[in-house]
């Protein structure tokens, strides 16, 4: 009796041994690489819409052409107004 304990025993110690050396599997171990993040801080949770089925990007791509354009003449009134108080 004492015999199928020693092998039911060394079978499982086999065993924890393969799982806890799978476990340390080098490719589980890396971070998914990183994307670029694209466009502005403002839009980016817009971007994420692609995800159920918006055209995200598109949008996002929109506003932060508006917001651009928005930016540059502000900066443009901005200017002028400098030039006037001169």
């Amino acid at each position: 009796m004492k015999p199928k304990i020693l092998v039911a025993g060394g079978i499982a110690a086999v065993m924890a041994g393969a799982l806890l050396l799978s476990a340390c599997d080098e490719r589980q171990q890396r971070p998914p690489p990183k994307r670029a993040e694209q466009g502005r801080e403002e839009t980016r949770s817009i971007r994420n819409t692609e995800a159920i089925g918006y055209s995200g990007n598109a949008i996002a791509d929109k506003i932060d052409g508006a917001l651009d354009t928005s930016e540059q003449r502000q900066q443009e009134l901005d200017r002028a107004l400098e030039q006037q108080e001169q």
